[in-house]
């Protein structure tokens, strides 16, 4: 079973951001979710006793907003409540402006083994345009300043920003290749009630095309191939097998707990004897305060109000192996792989057992889907 822990405090709210995030300065609000949030975990911990944990992922909003003391906290609640002792990945996401020396110190002593950096560019105008907080000499400091403490480094690039070029896009990729063992590379999403859809609405930024983005994202695999990267899911790129387990896991349909405001949860009940029944997902509350009231006021993990539950029947559940399955460079059991139009073909390759989407295959996978599984 795998552990996601979501805290939703940033300093200030990127404009492409439309995750469930909240800029917030205000000391007592920090502390009283936290308390919420631990309060969640210790319901859980009753409820999945002698869970025994495979991966746990610290994400945000800012993690690394949260001071030693909050952040100590935090990781000694989990190794109370659940058995940590097979962890073999324990990530944070961190930002620039708010990583210091001082906290990779306790997240090491925490246990944390994986450090996630949110750089998004090298180019200062591409960090104002976005609204990030740092700059381009401090993500390098950062990143340095990390992999003093840790072998396990990885760091976020997005493609597809007002200023990008495949020149800009090729000294990135070159430039972190020796400082991480794990790039994460996605292209811009321009989400519908962002600051960023707005600006672009009203002519005040300009962002590559479609097409324009695809031939960047071209470059930066052709990229981080070159320096020793392998790609093993669509957006994600590893070297010296340093992929994240935890992610990892998302693609193969592990069971997992999330804690926090809008966290997703996955579980599979069954007999043993047939893997899709009983297969539940669920979310908590993306408002802080009715995610708060979910948690207080109940004593039992079960009966915690949700915002979003579902039921996976047998059809969906498959769908969303496939679909998932298909991200990864292993790709589907062949076994388990529906028929492909003879016209798609070209887009996959068969071998060892399963199938999987060539490179082609994977810039159009959204497409790919909708004929292969009829939806």
């Amino acid at each position: 079973m795998q552990i996601y822990v979501h805290v939703p405090f940033c300093k200030s709210k990127c404009r492409y951001c439309d995750f469930n995030s909240y800029a917030c300065h205000d000391k007592q609000a920090i502390f009283d979710y936290l308390t919420a949030l631990n309060r969640e975990i210790e319901l859980a911990g009753k409820a999945f006793s002698g869970a025994k944990i495979d991966t746990i992922y610290i994400g945000g909003g800012t993690p690394s907003l949260l001071d030693v003391s909050q952040i100590e906290n935090l990781c000694e609640n989990l190794e109370k409540n659940f058995d940590l002792s097979g962890v073999k990945e324990f990530s944070i996401e961190c930002n620039p402006e708010s990583l210091d020396e001082e906290k990779l110190k306790a997240y090491r002593k925490e246990g944390i083994n994986r450090i996630s950096i949110g750089v998004q560019s090298l180019f200062d105008d591409n960090l104002r345009a976005i609204g990030r907080l740092h700059d381009s000499k401090t993500a390098i400091e950062k990143i340095k300043l990390a992999n003093r403490y840790f072998d396990n480094v990885s760091a976020d690039l997005i493609v597809g920003l007002p200023f990008d070029s495949t020149d800009r896009i090729k000294e990135e990729v070159e430039t972190l290749a020796p400082l991480v063992k794990h790039l994460s590379m996605y292209e811009l999403s321009i989400e519908e009630g962002t600051s960023l859809e707005k600006l672009i609405k009203q002519g005040k930024i300009f962002v590559p095309s479609a097409d324009e983005t695809q031939d960047l994202f071209d470059v930066a695999y052709d990229t981080a191939q070159k320096c020793g990267f392998d790609r093993y899911e669509v957006s994600n790129f590893a070297k010296d097998g340093k992929i994240s387990y935890h992610n990892f896991g998302y693609w193969t349909r592990e069971e997992y707990l999330g804690f926090g405001a809008g966290a997703h949860s996955f579980l599979k009940i069954s007999d043993g004897e047939n893997p899709l029944e009983n297969q539940v997902r669920f979310a908590n509350f993306k408002n802080l305060d009715k995610y708060k009231t979910a948690v207080e006021s109940t004593k039992f993990y079960a009966k915690i109000c949700r915002e979003y539950e579902e039921n996976l029947d047998e059809k969906s559940a498959y769908e969303e192996e496939i679909m998932l399955a298909l991200r990864t460079k292993k790709g589907v059991k062949a076994e388990r792989m529906p028929s492909v139009p003879a016209e798609l073909e070209r887009f996959f390759d068969r071998k060892d057992g399963y199938v999987s989407l060539k490179r082609e295959g994977m810039a159009v996978m959204n497409s790919i889907l909708v004929e292969i599984l009829d939806i």
